[in-house]
């Protein structure tokens, strides 16, 4: 049986996919295939989900869609991530997101949080 944490988290995580793909579409953000569907449609974190903290796991800053490839099977496509990233939103943007791994909350209350707001967004 799933936890209430782990519910609240596949909430987030659901209105994440929404909101990116919706964004972004169904190509990947890193090589560039396109026509992602089911599990080859995957939302890649920039910085690492396990190096993020709860603070930028589910940050729209840190997702983007990629392929099954990029996301697992290249370990994110790092070096392109950040070269698109970077010519995406900026350097003093993404020194920002560098910055903010770094931030701690309490990860339910930030998850309630940012829930209310994504299920606001288109």
């Amino acid at each position: 049986m799933k936890s209430d944490l782990k519910k609240l988290q596949d909430k987030v995580w659901k209105e994440c996919r929404r909101i990116i793909f919706n964004q972004y579409g169904d190509t990947c953000y890193t090589c560039g295939a396109t026509n992602l569907c089911g599990s080859n449609h995957q939302l890649g974190h920039f910085i690492p989900s396990g190096a993020c903290g709860a603070f930028l796991r589910y940050d729209l800053r840190n997702l983007r869609p990629q392929c099954m490839r990029c996301n697992i099977h290249l370990g994110g496509n790092g070096a392109e991530f950040y070269r698109k990233m970077e010519a995406e939103i900026g350097k003093k943007a993404l020194k920002q997101l560098f910055q903010d791994k770094n931030k701690t909350v309490k990860a339910r209350d930030h998850y309630e949080k940012i829930l209310k707001e994504y299920v606001e967004l288109p």
